[in-house]
C-alpha cells in the first residue's frame, strides 16, 4: 500500500504526521526514487528556533520529513486543528478555554494530543528503526558527531543489539563549514548508505542541508545527543516518561540548566495561542 505524505501546517512549517511503522514504510518507497531523504526531528526548542532563524525555517521548510519530537510539537498541531467561534470576544473566550484544557492534557491525558499528529518520534528511538531496516536491506551506517570515543561506543551498542547491522565509518569532526572537504572525504570513501549526524540542534540539520547529496548517502538524519544516549555517557528518562511524552520533564529535573532552554515552551505556547486567535 502507498504511503503518502502528510504534512501538518505548524506557523508554516511542515511537520510530519506520520505512525513510526507508517514511516518506515514511506522512506522505503522513497528510496525508489533514488533521491537523498533528509530527515529532520523537531522538538518544541527545534521549532522556535525555526520560527526566529530564516536559516533554519528555509531548511526545514526543504527537508524530506519533520518528524515531530516532542508532547509540545504534538500540542501545537492539536491546538491549531480546534475550531472556535468567529465572533472576535467568543473567540478570545473559548480559545483561552480550550489552550487551558489542552495544555492540561499534556500531563493529564496526553493521549488527547495524538490527532493530528499519532505519536511523537523522537532521534533517539528512530535510530534503532533506521539500523534494523538498514540490516533487513543490507545497507550501511555512517555515525558522524559527538565527543572523543562516544560513535565508537555508540556503534558499538547498535552492533551489539542489532543483527546484521553493518557500519562503514565513525567520525568525530566538527560543523564548522571549514572542515566539510576532509569530512566528505571520509565520508565518500565509506560509502554509507544511512547518515546518522550528531552535532546538536540545528548545527547537525544545517550541515545534512549543505552536504547531504556530496556523501553519496541516501538517507540522512540528525539525532542530537544519541550518540551519548547509546554510549551510556547519559541516561534517557525512564519508559514511563517517554510514553506519556514527558521526556523533557525528566531532563530537566536531571539537568536543571536547561531550564532556559525550556522556556522556548511557553514562548511557542504565546506565539500559537496568538496565531489561532488572529486566523
Amino acid at each position: 500500500m502507498k504511503i503518502n505524505r502528510k504534512k501538518i501546517n505548524i506557523l508554516g512549517l511542515p511537520i510530519d504526521s506520520f505512525a513510526k511503522d507508517d514511516s518506515i514504510r514511506y522512506i522505503e518507497q522513497k528510496l525508489l526514487t533514488k533521491k537523498a531523504i533528509f530527515i529532520t526531528t523537531v522538538n518544541v526548542e527545534f521549532l522556535y528556533r525555526a520560527l526566529n532563524d530564516t536559516k533554519v525555517f528555509d531548511m526545514l521548510q526543504n527537508s524530506s520529513i519533520n518528524f515531530a519530537d516532542g508532547i509540545g510539537v504534538l500540542w501545537a498541531a492539536k491546538f491549531l486543528s480546534l475550531k472556535l467561534p468567529t465572533d472576535k470576544f467568543w473567540r478570545s473566550v473559548v480559545g483561552f478555554i480550550k489552550l487551558f484544557a489542552s495544555l492540561c492534557a499534556i500531563i493529564f491525558y496526553p493521549k488527547y494530543l495524538k490527532k493530528p499528529i499519532p505519536e511523537r518520534i523522537s532521534g533517539s528511538d528512530f535510530i534503532w528503526d533506521l539500523s534494523k531496516f538498514a540490516a533487513k536491506n543490507d545497507l550501511k551506517i555512517f555515525l558522524l558527531g559527538g565527543d572523543s570515543t562516544v560513535p565508537e561506543q555508540a556503534a558499538l551498542k547498535l552492533q551489539t543489539d542489532v543483527v546484521n547491522l553493518k557500519v562503514s565509518g565513525i567520525f568525530n569532526g566538527s560543523s564548522d563549514e571549514k572542515d566539510e572537504a576532509k569530512i566528505l572525504e571520509i565520508i565518500n570513501n565509506a560509502k554509507p548508505d544511512i547518515l546518522f549526524v550528531a552535532y546538536g540542534v540545528p548545527a547537525e540539520e544545517l550541515w545534512l542541508e549543505r552536504n547531504l547529496l556530496k556523501t553519496g548517502a541516501k538517507i540522512g538524519i540528525g539525532i542530537g545527543g544519541t550518540f551519548d544516549f547509546l554510549a551510556g555517557r547519559r541516561k534517557r528518562a525512564p519508559k514511563f516518561f517517554r510514553l506519556i511524552g514527558l521526556e523533557w520533564l525528566w531532563r530537566l529535573i536531571l539537568e536543571p540548566r536547561r531550564f532556559h532552554r525550556q522556556s522556548a515552551l511557553p514562548k511557542l505556547v504565546w506565539r500559537v495561542f496568538r496565531y489561532k486567535l488572529a486566523n
